[in-house]
């Protein structure tokens, strides 16, 4: 039996998934780390006849990427040579990291912009940690700015900083780019066959892309992602009344429809001053037994706090959007398949109901989901220290705890980490917190099956949860549910974002009094003291963190 008549026999259960999952460190970048006398050596050993000039295989796509494939990924480094200046950026590649490294133009225009400098030509050379030179290539600089073939600006991604009174922006030179990750878009199949999913897990890995840190001149980092840098392809329709989305993408007719009716079912719960910028998109070239596919959320890391917030999150407790070329949300999905998209009537056995997957989807762009892995390290980290990542959770991650009684999962190493996300003994809700008083005063159970499920794993309520919800890991075809529950409401309410005034489902809650630490604003600035009025974050010694309002 085909493959794809398994798919048309077993397509009746949609398996979501998230697409934070699955980034890898694979190389650090430093600007400007080497000495003059490095810089002339390396110049030399490139001019001579001993260095294989040009033996790294490069080459130029449609996309005006330059793409090297270098001999070897341990004890290597690629350093990026301004031969008439000497300026340079060294690229280190990770035990992780693949063969191939690609430049893609807005890349090496930034590098150009913040370190480089002008020049007819830049030298790539493949080195030694030593910095003996394996092979060497050069190209050409001087269109560097411009599209393949254009004449149209490369666009770099703009990024903004500070407290929201005194608002600035990081512009090439004030900013730097400190990693560099491989990221795979997540596929939400159709189903939860086993032998479709590893195939399924195999097309992500070949859809892999590089995404990129940087870090702003306060200490923040931002994830730039060019998949959320794309231009939409059409003119962004705002809707909501307590929290403004802008929904841009192809989406006619019903879709577009059923979209806005999602977006405003989440409206009528959350407030918010910055609106959620979300792109939709149908897609013709995705596989049969696949709804869609998210892109992984361009992540802000505030060093106060030392928490990583989805950006939809992080721009309402920051007070402005401090990304603005890029979207907050962006999805695709299937055009050819059985969708209804229908708001009013009961969705068919034979279809899935868009306006439930959206709702599902829109849940993890507005923050519900970690940022951990299978080996209990999170995804995104700052930095690399002979070999040792060090790990910063996000907020939701924050809310999760080993078993009923247990620990928050932050308090534990790695090792443990990776345990406790496998032992079917997660849950959710801290001390104290809104998920807890909507839950009857117990924790909510995650799904955390003994064998790891990536994009499904820690992301998602347990099928077993005795409330309705579509935050689940999967979803039948035919099922329709329209409503947000009170658990997610409450812990996004724990997470940061302000809820409706006239929210009746979560009841108010007395806080168990618990130790604080440190005060923040919503900037995650460190205040000195507790304040007497206005709006703030207390962080208490547990991990955990209260959003206060006097």
């Amino acid at each position: 039996m085909s493959i794809k008549t398994k798919i048309l026999l077993f397509a009746f259960l949609l398996t979501f998934g998230f697409g934070e999952v699955i980034a890898l460190h694979v190389f650090s970048v430093d600007y400007n780390s080497l000495s003059q006398e490095n810089t002339k050596q390396l110049r030399m050993q490139a001019a001579s006849d001993v260095v294989p000039v040009s033996a790294m295989t490069r080459s130029r796509n449609n996309s005006n990427e330059y793409a090297f494939v270098f001999s070897a990924v341990q004890n290597t480094k690629i350093v990026i040579l301004n031969e008439e200046t000497g300026s340079n950026v060294v690229i280190k590649p990770t035990a992780e990291a693949p063969a191939e490294f690609q430049l893609p133009p807005f890349f090496l225009e930034e590098l150009r912009q913040a370190v480089l400098g002008n020049s007819d030509r830049l030298l790539v050379l493949e080195t030694n940690t030593d910095l003996s030179v394996r092979n060497a290539t050069s190209i050409s600089a001087s269109n560097l700015s411009l599209r393949n073939g254009t004449n149209e600006q490369v666009s770099l991604p703009r990024f903004l900083y500070g407290p929201k009174e005194n608002v600035r922006e990081a512009f090439p030179l004030d900013r730097r780019i400190t990693n560099i990750f491989l990221q795979r878009p997540r596929l939400i199949p159709a189903t939860d066959n086993p032998e479709i999913l590893r195939e399924l897990a195999q097309l992500e890995e070949e859809m892999s892309y590089f995404v990129f840190m940087y870090e702003l001149p306060d200490g923040s980092k931002i994830i730039f992602d060019e998949n959320f840098n794309k231009p939409a392809e059409r003119t962004a329709v705002s809707t909501g009344s307590n929290l403004e989305f802008n929904l841009s993408g192809n989406l006619t007719g019903s879709a577009h429809a059923a979209t806005l009716y999602a977006l405003n079912i989440w409206s009528e719960h959350l407030k918010g001053t910055v609106p959620v910028n979300i792109n939709v998109m149908f897609a013709t070239n995705l596989p049969s037994n696949v709804l869609g596919r998210s892109w992984g959320t361009p992540h802000f890391w505030n060093p106060d706090t030392e928490t990583w917030y989805d950006p939809a999150l992080g721009k309402q407790l920051a007070g402005f959007n401090y990304a603005p070329t890029q979207m907050d949300i962006r999805l695709e999905m299937n055009e050819h398949f059985n969708w209804h998209f229908s708001t009013t009537t009961e969705t068919p056995f034979s279809r899935f109901d868009w306006a439930t997957v959206m709702l599902h989807e829109i849940t993890h762009g507005l923050g519900f989901g970690s940022i951990i892995r299978s080996d209990g390290r999170y995804v995104y980290s700052i930095n690399d220290t002979q070999g040792a990542f060090t790990d910063f959770p996000c907020i939701f991650t924050r809310q999760l705890y080993q078993g009923h009684t247990g620990a928050n999962l932050t308090s534990f190493d790695a090792t443990q980490r990776a345990f406790i996300i496998v032992s079917d003994l997660l849950f959710a809700g801290s001390e104290g917190s809104y998920l807890l008083a909507a839950n009857n005063g117990i924790r909510a159970r995650m799904f955390a099956p003994v064998e790891w499920r990536a994009g499904s794993s820690v992301h998602h309520w347990d099928p077993s949860v005795n409330f309705e919800t579509f935050m689940t890991p999967s979803i039948a075809a035919g099922q329709r549910l329209h409503r947000i529950s009170d658990r997610e409401i409450a812990i996004m309410r724990d997470m940061g974002w302000i809820i409706v005034e006239n929210e009746t489902n979560i009841p108010e809650i007395e806080q168990t009094p618990r130790t604080p630490i440190a005060f923040f604003n919503f900037m995650g600035i460190k205040l000195g003291e507790e304040p007497t009025s206005g709006m703030y974050i207390i962080l208490y010694c547990d991990g955990t963190s209260r959003k206060v309002m006097r």
